[in-house]
Formats: C-alpha cells, structure tokens, sequence
C-alpha cells in the first residue's frame, strides 16, 4: 500500500519535472493538459489514443493531488497499473511519441503536403484584337490625305 503511494509519487514527480523542463515552467503536467485541450480537434484526431491519454493523465494528476492533500499516504490508493502508465508516459515524452508531439508531426506533414503540391496552370490564349475597319468614307479620306503630306 505505502509503498505503491511512494513510488507513484516519485514516478509522478519525474514526469512532472519533466514536463515543467519542457515548458520552462512552474507548472508541469497541468500544462502539458491545457496544451492537449488547446489542440484543435483537426490535428486530435491524428492521434488514435488521444483521449485515452489525456483522461489518464487527468486522472495520475488527480491521483497525485489526493495523495498530496487528502489521502493518506498509508491508505490502499495506487494500483502498480498507475505507476507503470506514468513510466511509460514520461518514456513516450523522452521519445517523441507523446500525443502532443505526434499531432506536431501530423500538422507538419499537412503543412508539407499542401505546400507540395503542383497547380498546373491553364494555358494563356493569346487573342488578337482587331483593328477596328474604318469605313468606306474613313478610308478614302485616309487616302486623299496622304496623296497631300
């Protein structure tokens, strides 16, 4: 029990130093949190384990705030599945494999592939603008004139 309350704790720790690293920020997970909820839901969707990751996340954060608080730290609280999420989610973080980064790549490679792409160009057409024709009596005056000059 204790010792499952301990270790939880210490991996939570770990993942929160982190986390606060990468943000160069007090605040760890919880803003690791607000930047999945800030994420539009065109690049969530990119991620298959998106809202399992973000409820568990939730949910180790909680956990660490009532063993932090309110629980008592000899009380049967943390399971070894809690622990081993949080090892692996600090693991997924060291490896880019994280949800965040993988919606990072997602949205790059959008971004890449839109700005790939080709646009063919429609053929120009020339057209030729005619002259407009003078008439009979323009031309003959035109003519007259230049028997003059």
């Amino acid at each position: 029990m204790r010792e499952l309350n301990i270790e939880f704790q210490e991996q939570y720790k770990h993942l929160d130093k982190l986390c606060k690293e990468m943000y160069s920020s007090n605040e760890g997970v919880s803003l690791y949190l607000q930047d999945m909820e800030r994420t539009p839901y065109s690049e969530r969707r990119a991620v298959f384990d998106w809202d399992i990751v973000y409820k568990k996340l939730k949910h180790a954060r909680w956990m660490r705030n009532q063993l932090a608080h309110e629980i008592d730290i000899d009380t049967s609280f943390c399971e070894q599945d809690d622990i081993d999420w949080v090892k692996a989610f600090y693991k997924k973080i060291l490896s880019g494999t994280d949800p965040l980064a993988c919606a990072y790549r997602a949205r790059q490679e959008t971004t890449a592939k839109r700005n790939s792409y080709k646009y063919e160009v429609a053929p120009t057409v020339n057209i030729i603008e005619e002259k407009p024709r003078k008439s009979f009596w323009g031309s003959l005056v035109s003519k007259i004139k230049s028997w003059f000059s």
